[in-house]
């Protein structure tokens, strides 16, 4: 079965061959305010650009709650899977999981399956690899889209796989860069990020100057596309995956200073979704398409924002190779490839990994046209596997608290967290129809300038 080939480990020798794996990739110590600055920019993805829509099938104060209590969520869990991290230090995700004490099922039935543990590391890895893939698969979907604006009429305008692939050879020697180096890549992921909130701010602008701004904006009411925003949020900021990599490399690492630099990170986060998704609902209404950029009429406006998704694309793409790469250096590679890199080419094995994953994200960009239906669906995943399968059986059987109360927060995250992942795939679109029939108190267009003083 794939997760028995995904969790299995080397016999004996586990030490030395993770060690020859990982040697090439080791990086100096990184500080509180870098790792703010990586978790910032991790959530900087193309998942931002699909915000505005999701709202629009939200309606705006529920979507500014949902950002809300996502963003809580989501640190909670990283912080159970930290804590958790430390105890037993191991710092990457499907190795934890590996952990996990019991069996998979009772009586004979049990006696032939894999252990909890053993299922869970190659569940969780084979979980990561896929939906990360959709999250790279994103970001090459924004960066064709953002760079097929400024080629039409030449062969990269007029074909897919021409532009995905140069765009592929141009981030592979990015990803290969140690990890010392993403610093200074996180800088120019927030300082894009930043261009690009203002560039829509001024779009906003120029609409409330000429009386522009489109009716049908719902400040309260309720539908089907409140279903599908919890999961395209969760596109944007479930870094679980990438957690803890970036905690292992943290200088003097403890779970308090994860925890005072990832709240640091989250609320700023927090101020930009909800200005992000705000002003993107306000300036193009419930009309928006599920990839904003697309809404900006030809121009300056537009040429600009198309530079800076993909400067922010460029930037946060090696970031999010880091959490693809942790597991393929614990596989058994003698069930991959006979060992055929485990004694004298031990340190290609990630570098190889690399373009493996980043090739495969090239042809899954080149089939799927829909930046919103990926957002939503990959998110969907991450929703079920990495803030509640993952920390709820983490919490329930790696962390030294056993009381009912905590048994049951576990027990309802894993049920919470299921649920929504089942919804985000089944409501995988904005529904805005929904809001038109039925909002409770509609923003006509002449009160959005003063409502936005609040964002």
């Amino acid at each position: 079965a794939a997760t028995e080939v995904l969790a299995e480990q080397p016999p004996g020798s586990a030490e030395d061959d993770i060690a020859q794996l990982t040697s090439a990739r080791d990086a100096p110590k990184g500080s509180r305010q870098q790792l703010a600055l990586n978790l910032v920019a991790g959530g900087l993805g193309t998942g931002i650009l699909s915000l505005p829509w999701c709202m629009a099938g939200a309606s705006l104060v529920p979507g500014v709650l949902m950002v809300v209590g996502v963003m809580a969520l989501n640190a909670w869990t990283i912080m159970i899977l930290v804590n958790a991290a430390e105890t037993h230090q191991v710092f990457d995700l499907g190795s934890l999981a590996a952990l996990l004490p019991g069996r998979l099922w009772p009586g004979r039935l049990g006696d032939r399956l894999p252990s909890l543990g053993r299922f869970m590391q190659g569940f969780i890895n084979l979980m990561v690899w896929v939906a990360m893939l959709g999250t790279l698969t994103s970001y090459f979907i924004a960066m064709h889209d953002a760079a097929a604006h400024f080629l039409i009429g030449t062969e990269f305008g007029h074909r897919k796989w021409p532009l995905i692939t140069f765009v592929a050879m141009f981030l592979l020697p990015l990803c290969l860069l140690d990890q010392r180096y993403l610093w200074y890549i996180s800088f120019v992921a927030v300082a894009m990020g930043i261009y690009l909130l203002v560039v829509l701010a001024v779009e906003f602008a120029h609409k409330v100057s000429s009386d522009a701004l489109p009716d049908g904006v719902c400040l309260v009411g309720g539908g089907r596309g409140s279903m599908a925003m919890p999961a395209a949020l969760a596109q944007c900021i479930i870094i679980q995956m990438c957690a803890l990599p970036m905690y292992k490399d943290l200088e003097h690492r403890t779970p308090r200073r994860f925890a005072e630099a990832m709240w640091t990170a989250f609320g700023i986060l927090t101020v930009f979704y909800v200005s992000f998704a705000s002003l993107g609902y306000f300036t193009f209404g419930p009309d928006v398409n599920s990839n904003m950029l697309r809404s900006f009429a030809r121009g300056h406006a537009a040429n600009m924002a198309q530079a800076g998704t993909v400067a922010v694309v460029t930037a946060v793409y090696p970031i999010m190779i880091i959490p693809m790469v942790a597991p393929s250096q614990h596989l058994r590679l003698a069930v991959i490839v006979r060992r055929m890199y485990a004694q004298r080419h031990g340190s290609a094995v990630v570098p190889l990994a690399i373009v493996v994953f980043v090739s495969l994200s090239c042809i899954g960009a080149s089939s799927i046209d829909s930046l919103g239906f990926v957002n939503i669906i990959d998110g969907a995943l991450c929703v079920g596997a990495f803030t509640s399968l993952a920390p709820s059986f983490v919490g329930l059987r790696l962390l030294q608290r056993s009381s009912f109360r905590w048994r049951a927060l576990m027990i309802g995250l894993l049920m919470f967290g299921s649920l929504n992942a089942l919804l985000g795939v089944v409501f995988s679109s904005n529904y805005e129809q929904d809001i038109a029939t039925s909002c409770a108190v509609e923003l006509r267009n002449t009160m959005a300038p003063s409502w936005m003083f609040f964002f």
